[in-house]
């Protein structure tokens, strides 16, 4: 009998990290891309050779006894990759006026350096610490398990960050510490899940690491799995259409061209709201799933500065920076604006060996602005946009190169030329509503119980990636891996991660 085929619709990490797990346990696979090059907000662009990180700044957990690592080496992509460490004594520094915090690697030594920080917050950190590890260990297969307590789990996916802050510590610039990884995925401390939180502090307590080459080091890596297993990626395949039969079968996919592939399972890694536009008719999903879809909070847009350096930036060294303006956490989801920097990220990735990048480096800067300040030239076209648009840009530029320098003046020498990036060049090219870095918005109120399901109305058909679980290079992977687990077994591939 010939193996079944399945189509995954694109080529971002959940798709990626899907279209090889299906292929490792027989499918015939085809994944569809409408981008010229697979990684989603995972590739780099490249100005004058000089490549740049889009999204993929650093993991956690690669270790083979981890749960990152244990999937990538189960993936057959762990060992294709040379993994660098970010600074075990430091590999986040957190700079609040008039402090500086370094995160450690180590559960434990992170709470030490806490206590070492804030001695009177004692009793309290030991108390936020021993909740998080407690928390962890109802997310299922983030501790290698295929159930999961439901009741303790919506506990803490119901509990919000503040108020398990307000639990145990009552410092404003301890609670402005362990609130500063909000930023990787985009939500105030008031409806952040601690869950959420937790599971994506723990990742990186676990150990942070960066990847030689960058996300597309990770995407070649596992797009040259795939084709090891006999599957395909097609790129510039823009799907148009979902085909469902009678029965509510999904059966295949039409693309712009007009060409139809048939399958056996579509595995679907877009956000839920495009996918509503690739149904044949209203009545394939019921209303109140199109309605729920359509009412959903979309996540945190960005401003992205991208820097050219002519010297490494040792004053940054192997760690990020979050740069808070106040101990207030909200600063840390307040947009940028002409003149004012409320928050931002910056990373200085490892420069390239070789070629015509040789000698050169990169130093990436992030900063929050809505989809709303942008909304005015949405149906403008990239590479078109007005001049009013791109004032703005230079503006906002000046403003966070200018930020940066002022706490690490050493760079300015060095700076070569800049550019930036906002939520239309993401929505651009990756197709993401809004251009939401992190899918939907991972509040209280859209996470625990209110999570958009991964299976729905259409048989033979799942949804994987960041707009139906949890974000960031884990959240998408794990992703991948419950929603195939619905048709490999989820114990079964459990059973096989601890065989890895």
């Amino acid at each position: 009998m010939a193996p079944s085929r399945a189509i995954v619709i694109g080529a971002g990490m959940s798709g990626m990290v899907s279209a090889v797990l299906l292929a490792m346990h027989g499918y015939r696979v085809t994944m569809l891309e409408q981008h010229h090059k697979p990684g989603g907000l995972l590739h780099r662009f490249t100005r004058r050779g000089l490549p740049y990180e889009t999204g993929f700044h650093y993991c956690g957990g690669i270790q083979r006894d981890q749960i990152l690592g244990r999937c990538f080496a189960h993936l057959g992509v762990l060992d294709r990759l040379e993994w660098l460490p970010l600074d075990p004594e430091g590999f986040d520094r957190i700079i609040l006026p008039g402090l500086e915090f370094r995160v450690p690697t180590g559960v434990q030594r992170y709470q030490q350096r806490l206590v070492d920080a804030f001695p009177h917050e004692a009793e309290g950190v030991r108390g936020y610490m021993a909740d998080l590890l407690e928390a962890i260990e109802h997310y299922g297969l983030y501790r290698f398990k295929a159930t999961i307590n439901p009741e303790r789990f919506v506990h803490w996916e119901s509990t919000t960050l503040e108020q398990a802050l307000d639990r145990h510590v009552r410092d404003p610039q301890l609670r402005a510490v362990l609130c500063a990884q909000t930023s990787l995925y985009g939500v105030s401390t008031r409806e952040a899940p601690f869950g959420l939180h937790a599971v994506i502090l723990h990742h990186f307590l676990s150990g942070a690491w960066r990847a030689r080459g960058g996300g597309d080091a990770l995407s070649a890596a596992l797009v040259e799995r795939l084709g090891e297993l006999g599957g395909e990626l097609r790129l510039r395949s823009d799907v148009t259409r979902l085909l469902v039969d009678q029965r509510r079968r999904a059966c295949g996919v039409e693309l712009a061209s007009g060409e139809q592939i048939q399958a056996e399972l579509v595995v679907s890694s877009l956000h839920p709201a495009l996918l509503l536009d690739l149904l044949p008719e209203e009545g394939v999903v019921r209303k109140a799933y199109r309605t729920r879809i359509l009412d959903q909070k979309l996540g945190l847009a960005h401003f992205g500065l991208y820097a050219e350096l002519d010297s490494p930036a040792d004053c940054i060294g192997d760690a990020n920076i979050y740069r808070l303006s106040s101990a207030d956490p909200a600063c840390i989801m307040t947009d940028i604006e002409p003149g004012r920097v409320p928050f931002y990220f910056a990373a200085a990735p490892p420069p390239a060996e070789g070629g015509p990048a040789a000698g050169r480096h990169t130093l990436l800067v992030s900063s929050g602005l809505r989809w709303e300040n942008l909304q005015r030239w949405a149906d403008s076209r990239h590479g078109r946009r007005p001049q009013a648009y791109l004032d703005l840009k230079r503006e906002l530029e000046q403003t966070l190169l200018q930020a940066v320098l002022a706490d690490f003046p050493q760079l300015g020498p060095h700076v070569v030329r800049v550019e930036s990036s906002t939520a239309l060049s993401t929505e651009h090219y990756t197709r993401t509503p809004r251009g939401a870095m992190y899918g939907h918005y991972h509040s209280v109120a859209q996470m625990g119980r209110y999570r958009l399901p991964q299976i729905i109305r259409i048989h033979n058909f799942v949804q994987v990636g960041q707009g139906v679980f949890t974000p960031g290079i884990l959240g998408t992977t794990l992703s991948a891996y419950y929603g195939c687990g619905y048709y490999l077994g989820l114990e079964r591939l459990v059973a096989e991660l601890e065989a890895t």
